[in-house]
């Protein structure tokens, strides 16, 4: 009887202890999973504050960069300058020691330049700074511009550069040589490659691009007969600041970083680059490319605006027929119209037949010589007058030579905006000097830019500052304004809207020359009438006064056309 009770007081302790070590368990668990809570909050928080703080350090990168670019450019781009004027003899004669150190001196500068720019470079194609331009591209197309580029050093090295012809099945299908890609970053490492292959090549050897295609890739490759590179340095040599050797940098040139700027663009294009041993001497390097980018990633090519034509023609005269095209095809972007000739004889009847404004000739062409053309152009009244051009692949060195009969000289593989500079130059026009307007804070670059000048005819103003500017706008129109962005009172954009805002100032034809990296957007809000984008350091004063003397003739020229249209 008294059982039951005892069996029933039992049953009910061990259902309660039950129940409390479940509750003891359930509140271990609940302290857990709020430690975890706990724990998981602080670890987002965490990661808040370190994406923040990546964010803020990004941030710092980019401005520390941008600085860097302007406070190092600007200083030696006047360095640059002052000793290229020296060492030209523009200032005066200096004796044959004194070269000697400015030789040094320029050398050692240009070294440092390209260093700055290589760092820059790379650095904007690693943070996104600088996207890819995709469009239709023939690679054959890309390396012989490569190694037309690359001629000049590869002669001064004694060494032969060549494009391997295709095989017979290449040559059936010389469609699947063209890719998607961006033909100037293509072209970028294509000659970053032979650059490092010449140098590091032995007088008298070849350097050879090889092109392939599958139905997916493109394939393109570089082959030198050199030294070779160790099997334990074929991955490294693609790292920043690698050399095989450690007085590579002092004896053969070059910043270290090439490698690196060709690895950071063909992996933009999701490609491969590496390098092989050859089974003889030298080394061979492979880059591979996808022949199609995703849709989301082409950007449609820009529209540029018509350019009013000029009122002669162009002659050029080169028995390339690659030659003859590139440059009709630079100058016809340009406004210019272009009459080619392949050979002196036809040169000479088309400047006695048309109306030729300028001449572009080549020194070495079969049959009758440049230079045979360029004396019987002088010897004849009806073309003695007309600006001649030389557009070699000889050194400019030979001009003193030719005082009185050719007025310029480009020397090949050419640069455009040099070519478009020279070519300006000979066809300077106008009534009285044209007045440029040079806004520049930094007085030693100023000097430099304005000594680069005296020769020249133009009226050169200086205006260290935005408010400066602005009187001087004021006071006189210029013909032509040449703009740093940063200035010790406000920016170039800032003046450029002041500008776009004045009815007779919206369309001044513009020079942007900068310490840093214009970009597209950028560009965009910089643009008056023809606006040029230059780079402090990439780009000397020199430079900078023959490409003011082509926009100013341009300019003129296209006032006479429409003169004339109205009367």
């Amino acid at each position: 009887m008294h059982i039951l009770p005892i069996l029933c007081y039992l049953s009910l302790l061990s259902t309660c202890g039950v129940l409390l070590f479940a509750f003891m368990r359930a509140q271990r668990s609940i302290r857990e999973l709020a430690q975890q809570l706990t724990f998981a909050r602080e670890e987002q928080h965490q990661n808040k504050i370190q994406l923040t703080q990546r964010s803020e350090l990004d941030t710092l990168k980019d401005e520390f960069i941008s600085t860097v670019s302007h406070e190092l450019r600007t200083p030696l781009t006047s360095i640059r300058g002052a000793l290229g004027l020296l060492s030209s003899g523009v200032i005066g004669d200096v004796d044959a020691k004194a070269q000697n150190l400015l030789r040094i001196a320029v050398t050692n500068t240009d070294r440092l330049i390209r260093l700055i720019n290589d760092i820059l470079d790379l650095e904007r194609m690693e943070s996104g700074r600088a996207p890819l331009q995709i469009r239709r591209c023939s690679l054959r197309e890309i390396a012989q511009q490569a190694i037309e580029s690359m001629t000049g050093m590869a002669e001064a090295n004694t060494v032969h550069l060549e494009l391997a012809p295709l095989t017979p099945a290449q040559a059936a299908t010389a469609d699947s040589l063209f890719f998607d890609g961006d033909a100037d970053r293509i072209l970028q490492v294509l000659t970053n490659l032979l650059s490092n292959a010449v140098k590091f090549s032995p007088p008298a050897s070849t350097v050879r691009i090889f092109t392939e295609a599958t139905a997916d890739s493109i394939l393109f490759k570089v082959s030198d007969e050199g030294r070779g590179i160790p099997a334990d340095q074929l991955d490294t040599i693609f790292d920043r600041f690698q050399q095989v050797e450690p007085s590579d940098a002092r004896q053969k040139g070059g910043t270290g970083l090439g490698l690196a700027i060709c690895r950071s663009i063909v992996q933009q294009h999701c490609g491969s680059i590496w390098a092989q041993r050859n089974l003889g001497p030298g080394t061979t390097l492979y880059v591979m490319l996808p022949r199609t980018v995703r849709s989301t990633d082409i950007m449609a090519e820009q529209q540029l605006p018509p350019v009013a034509q000029t009122q002669g023609a162009i002659l050029v005269c080169d028995d390339d027929e690659g030659i003859r095209t590139i440059v009709n095809h630079h100058l016809t972007r340009q406004g210019y119209t272009v009459i080619e000739a392949a050979s002196g004889e036809e040169a000479l009847v088309h400047a006695a037949e048309s109306h030729i404004e300028a001449i572009l000739l080549d020194l070495y062409m079969p049959g009758l010589s440049g230079w045979e053309t360029l004396q019987r152009l002088r010897n004849t009244p009806a073309t003695a007058h007309i600006p001649v051009v030389i557009l070699s692949v000889l050194s400019s060195a030979l001009r003193p030579q030719l005082t009185g009969d050719a007025q310029g000289w480009v020397q090949k593989p050419f640069n455009e905006s040099l070519l478009f500079a020279e070519l300006g130059r000979v066809l300077h026009s106008g009534e009285g000097p044209a007045h440029v307007l040079l806004v520049e804070d930094d007085e030693d670059l100023a000097s430099v830019i304005i000594s680069s000048f005296q020769d020249a005819a133009v009226y050169l103003d200086h205006a260290s500052s935005r408010q400066q500017a602005i009187r001087h706008c004021i006071t006189r129109r210029p013909d032509l304004l040449i703009l740093d962005l940063t200035l010790p009172d406000g920016d170039g954009f800032s003046l450029v809207e002041w500008l776009r805002n004045q009815p007779n100032l919206s369309t001044l034809p513009l020079v942007v020359y900068s310490g840093r990296e214009v970009s597209e957007q950028d560009m965009a809000k910089l643009r008056l009438g023809p606006t040029e984008f230059l780079t402090k350091a990439k780009v000397q004063p020199q430079e900078v006064e023959t490409l003011v003397l082509s926009m100013v003739r341009n300019l003129r020229s296209n006032k006479l056309s429409d003169f004339a249209t109205v009367s």
